[in-house]
C-alpha cells in the first residue's frame, strides 16, 4: 500500500514516523515488529512515498489509533508539494486559533501547553493538521501563538520534529500537530495526559 511520509519526530533516541495512505487518506504511525518506533537514522523521510505492507496494531489505546506494524517496505518516489497533497487528501484541517485544534477538546496548562486530560470525549485520533491565523514564533524549543484578546498569555507548542527549527512559522502555513502518549510525572497529583506537540510544517 502506498504511504506518504508526513512526519518524523524525536521520541527519546528513536524516531516516531507518521504518514498518510495515498489512496484513502487514512493516517498511520509506522512501527516495527514488537511495537517499536523507527531508529533515529531511519530511511523514512518526509515527502517519501513507500510501498508498505502492514497489519493493524492490536493493543491500541485511543486516541492513538494510527499504529500499524510494518512487515515489508520498498521506496517508490518522492513528492515536493506535500502541503497540497495533504490538503487534498480529505483529512480534517483545523483552521484559526489554537482552540480549533482537535475540535476544541484540548485543555491548557497555566504555562500555555495544550493537553487531553481524560479518556472521555476523546478526539478521533492523535494526529491533526492545522493552519494558524497568526504567526508562530520560536522561543526556547517551543513555538508560541501570541497572547491577544482571547488569550491572557501565549499558547506554547513544544517542537519535536527532526527538521531544523525556523524562527517563524507564518500564518497560513500547514502545520502538523500531534498528541504524545498518555503520561504523567511520577510525583504529580494529576491523572495521565496526552500533551500537544508540534511535529512539523509544510511549504516553507
Amino acid at each position: 500500500m502506498e504511504i506518504l511520509i508526513t512526519s518524523k519526530t524525536h521520541k527519546g533516541k528513536a524516531a516516531c514516523v507518521g504518514g498518510i495512505i495515498v489512496n484513502s487518506g487514512k493516517l498511520v504511525r509506522l512501527l516495527n515488529p514488537g511495537n517499536w518506533d523507527q531508529y533515529a537514522d531511519t530511511d523514512f523521510n518526509i515527502g517519501d512515498i513507500w510501498n508498505i505492507k502492514f497489519e493493524e496494531r492490536e493493543d491500541i489505546e485511543p486516541p492513538h489509533i494510527e499504529d500499524v506494524i510494518i512487515y515489508s517496505k520498498s521506496f517508490i518516489r518522492k513528492i515536493d508539494n506535500i502541503s497540497d497533497f495533504i490538503i487534498n487528501s480529505g483529512v480534517t484541517i483545523f483552521r484559526g486559533s489554537p482552540n480549533k485544534i482537535f475540535n476544541g477538546l484540548l485543555d491548557w496548562t497555566g504555562s500555555g501547553g495544550g493537553y487531553i486530560g481524560g479518556k472521555n470525549n476523546l478526539p478521533p485520533n492523535s494526529v491533526g493538521f492545522w493552519i494558524s491565523d497568526e504567526d508562530l514564533k520560536l522561543s526556547d524549543k517551543h513555538y508560541e501563538y501570541p497572547a491577544h484578546n482571547n488569550y491572557s498569555q501565549p499558547k506554547r507548542f513544544p517542537y519535536v520534529g527532526f527538521k531544523p527549527a525556523v524562527n517563524t512559522i507564518p500564518a497560513g502555513i500547514l502545520i502538523r500537530v500531534s498528541l504524545a502518549r498518555w503520561w504523567k510525572p511520577e510525583d504529580a497529583e494529576i491523572g495521565k495526559r496526552c500533551y500537544l506537540q508540534l511535529s512539523g510544517w509544510y511549504g516553507l
